[in-house]
């Protein structure tokens, strides 16, 4: 079916129906994927080792906010 067609069924439609029509495409396209991209997923796991990282040397302390409560 060419895209012009869908273009125009879609934009007939109540906008709605076009979040429904969105969540089905979406759905299809995990049924059906392209490639195996999306089983291939890379982890994320020690993506930030190695970078600088600085934390205050009153992190541990407690907040003035809560001093009614302690």
């Amino acid at each position: 079916m060419p895209y012009a067609v869908l273009e125009k069924e879609i934009g007939t439609l109540p906008p709605a129906a076009i979040s429904e029509v969105v969540d089905f495409i979406r759905l299809i396209k995990l049924k059906f994927p392209e490639d195996d991209t999306v089983s291939a997923k890379k982890s994320l796991y020690g993506v930030w080792k190695g970078e600088p990282f600085y934390m205050s040397s009153d992190f541990d302390e407690p907040l003035e906010d809560f001093a009614e409560y302690m």
